[in-house]
C-alpha cells in the first residue's frame, strides 16, 4: 500500500491544527512547506491531505475534496498578511510598482480584489522573493505572509533611507470592503485519496490535535517564539486572533471573496469530505 502523506505549512498560525500529529499517526508521512510548495505538491499528487490556499482550491475543485471544521481564517486584523507601503493610502499605488511575495496564492488575489473594489486601483505587480529590503528598494509596496510578516509587523523597522513603511493589514483591509471573515486556508484531500485518508483516520486525528492544541496556545507560543525571536506573548496573541473551524460565517466570507476573485466559481463546487 502506498504511504500516504500530509501536507503541513511551516507557520506558526497551522501549530494549533498540526502540532503533534506525527504522533497521532506513525504511519503517515509529513511534507512541509510554504503555502505555494504545499499546494503543487498537492496538486501533482506528492501530498495527499494538507491544507491549502483558498484561493488555489477553488481553481481545483473537480480534483479536491474540502475537510470541514479545519481553517485558518480571521474577522479583521490577521497580523501575517500585510502590505508595506511607501504610500500612506493604498489609493496612492495606482499605476506603481507592488512586489508580491512568491509563497503565496490566496493572499496576492486578496490583494488584487481590495485595489480593484475597495481602492480602485491598478498597480503594476512584480513577484519577488520575500524580503522586505529588496521588495522596498524596488517597489512602492510590498506583500508578505506568515512568520516573516508577522516578525515584520511587530518590530516595524525602518527600510533603507526612506524609514518606516505604512503598514497596512490585509484582514482588516478585507473587513473594511466585505465586514466578512477571510479564510486563508481549507483543508483538502485528494479527491482519488480520499478512501485511503479516510482509512487512515488521518482527519480524526487532525481533528483530535486542533482540540488538544487549542487549549495551549500559550505553551506552542513559547515553544515556538524563539524561532521568530518574539516574545511569547505575541505569538499566542496572534494564535488566539485567528479562527480554525470554518463556520458557516467564514465560508460566506469565502465566496464573498470568490465572487471577486475567481468569478466562474459556483458555490456548489464545495464539496466535502465525509
Amino acid at each position: 500500500m502506498q504511504q500516504l502523506t500530509l501536507g503541513v505549512i511551516d507557520y506558526l498560525n497551522t501549530l494549533p491544527l498540526d502540532y503533534g500529529i506525527s504522533d497521532r499517526l506513525p504511519d503517515v508521512r509529513v511534507q512541509r512547506g510554504v503555502p505555494t510548495a504545499i499546494n503543487a505538491a498537492v496538486l501533482s499528487g506528492a501530498v495527499d491531505i494538507a491544507p491549502m490556499s483558498a484561493y488555489e482550491w477553488a481553481q481545483h475543485t473537480d480534483e479536491l475534496l474540502v475537510v470541514p471544521e479545519l481553517s485558518i481564517a480571521t474577522i479583521g486584523a490577521v497580523n501575517s498578511v500585510n502590505l508595506f507601503a511607501w504610500a500612506a493610502d493604498p489609493r496612492q499605488l495606482n499605476g506603481q510598482t507592488v512586489a508580491l511575495t512568491t509563497h503565496s496564492a490566496t493572499s496576492i488575489n486578496l490583494l488584487r480584489v481590495l485595489c480593484d473594489q475597495h481602492y480602485h486601483v491598478h498597480p503594476e505587480w512584480v513577484a519577488m522573493e520575500p524580503d522586505l529590503d529588496p521588495m522596498l528598494a524596488k517597489a512602492a509596496a510590498a506583500l508578505l505572509i506568515g512568520d516573516r510578516a508577522l516578525v515584520e509587523a511587530t518590530m516595524r523597522r525602518h527600510i533603507g533611507p526612506r524609514g518606516l513603511p505604512y503598514l497596512f493589514d490585509l484582514g482588516d483591509e478585507w473587513l473594511k470592503l466585505s465586514g466578512l471573515p477571510f479564510v486563508f486556508a481549507v483543508w483538502v484531500v485528494r479527491r482519488d485519496r480520499a478512501d485511503a485518508v479516510r482509512a487512515a483516520g488521518i482527519v480524526p486525528a487532525l481533528q483530535a490535535a486542533k482540540a488538544s492544541n487549542i487549549p495551549n496556545i500559550d505553551a506552542l507560543a513559547l515553544q515556538y517564539a524563539p524561532r521568530l525571536g518574539l516574545p511569547a506573548g505575541v505569538c499566542a496573541k496572534y494564535l488566539r486572533d485567528l479562527r480554525y473551524d470554518l463556520t458557516s460565517h467564514d465560508i460566506e466570507g469565502l465566496q464573498t471573496f470568490l465572487s471577486y476573485a475567481l468569478p466562474s466559481f459556483r458555490p456548489e463546487q464545495l464539496v466535502w469530505f465525509d
